[in-house]
């Protein structure tokens, strides 16, 4: 059974597997809506908000690809060197998600 969550900015589900990211004081959030809601509000700092949203797609993205391949992997041993890297990729995607919950009016 997947996890579910429900996205702070639209009210739409969350399944795992799909793209998303948790933005404190809002909490679990869609990948897309993340991005719109930055973009239509940006200024001055425009470059460094693409760089931040870019980077948290691809992390995001890996977390994912992570789950996936630890859900494949055969051997206790491989899937818990799969399921250290997924958590540490975790960790960087939680970095980046508090520098754009400072950058962005949610």
């Amino acid at each position: 059974m997947s996890k579910s969550w429900t996205c702070g900015l639209c009210g739409g589900v969350i399944v795992e597997g799909q793209r998303f990211t948790f933005i404190g004081g809002v909490g679990a959030v869609h990948v897309e809506c993340l991005n719109r809601r930055a973009l239509s509000g940006a200024s001055e700092s425009y470059r460094d908000l693409i760089a931040l949203l870019d980077a948290n797609e691809a992390l995001l993205y890996a977390i994912t690809r992570f789950k996936e391949a630890e859900a494949v992997a055969s051997s206790e041993e491989v899937r818990g060197v799969i399921a250290g890297v997924r958590r540490d990729v975790e960790k960087l995607a939680g970095r980046i998600a508090s520098l754009l919950s400072g950058r962005v009016s949610l």
